[in-house]
């Protein structure tokens, strides 16, 4: 299925039909992104309706979860699903008459990835957060050192499927993997990048890891990234969820010799096997 976008608008007048744009959704009938400017909406409550500011608020919020349900739904079986149809976001724009509203659905001839949908938030919707110079500095760092540190004990940026796993019924990336007498697993993630792009990658790496713990519960997970800001809430209510998670160990990048010494002391090999 082709790609599109569909401009999210929040009315400030809508006896008037004044209105500003305040979200952006993409999505090509398999993955959808969606975001909307936190930012911006705060500048404009006080011109909302009574109580607007809460519904709306509400309704992003609401929003969001769809599409991040959607964007994880490996079944293809959430009700949400409709949501990614560019007949159900035509619909929307034609009779959904409320505070938000989506405009008519324009098609694209571009693959739908991270890069295109920010350039399009950023051309309709407001300038993106500019709070990510830091920590993606130290995540690839962390990656590099251990591509050079481990590149030995694992296989590094592999896709499994369900060839290397039962029950993994779509294709999972994971940052590197290896064996010895458990499954060595480690993800790296930079927790300050944008919620749509965020949430489900997260999502996807905790079905790989309850995949792989259904048949080895003594399997190895090692989580590398730091605390993102408190500032960005959703951000680090997901962290620190992923933290208190059990099964994995959360390693910051500046603490990755841990990983190094597991790997040393454990005698990891690659989970495939390298072509010399």
């Amino acid at each position: 299925m082709r790609t599109f976008y569909s401009i999210l608008y929040c009315s400030i007048r809508p006896n008037q039909d004044e209105r500003i744009t305040i979200g952006l959704f993409m999505a090509d009938g398999v993955q959808c992104h969606f975001a909307y400017a936190a930012d911006k909406l705060n500048v404009i409550k006080d011109l909302l309706p009574d109580g607007g500011y809460q519904l709306v608020k509400s309704n992003l919020r609401a929003i969001e979860q769809l599409a991040t349900s959607c964007q994880s739904d490996l079944l293809k079986g959430h009700k949400g699903q409709r949501f990614l149809s560019e007949s159900y976001l035509e619909y929307l724009s034609v009779y959904a008459n409320n505070l938000l509203t989506f405009s008519k659905p324009v098609p694209l001839n571009v693959a739908l990835d991270e890069h295109t949908f920010d350039r399009l938030f950023e051309k309709f919707v407001f300038t993106l957060p500019q709070q990510r110079q830091k920590v993606p500095d130290s995540t690839a760092y962390a990656k590099r050192r251990l591509v050079k540190s481990i590149g030995r004990h694992v296989n590094f940026d592999v896709e499994l499927t369900e060839n290397d796993f039962a029950g993994l019924i779509v294709p999972s990336k994971v940052s590197f993997i290896g064996r010895n007498d458990v499954k060595v697993v480690g993800e790296i993630s930079d927790f300050s990048k944008a919620l749509h792009i965020l949430k489900p990658q997260i999502g996807a790496h905790l079905f790989l890891v309850d995949t792989i713990r259904r048949q080895e519960k003594d399997a190895k997970f090692f989580f590398v990234g730091d605390e993102p800001s408190k500032k960005l809430k959703d951000h680090h209510d997901i962290w620190e969820s992923l933290k208190n998670y059990q099964p994995i160990e959360w390693v910051p990048t500046d603490e990755v010799q841990q990983i190094e010494e597991y790997m040393a002391d454990h005698d990891v090999s690659p989970f495939f096997e390298v072509q010399v």
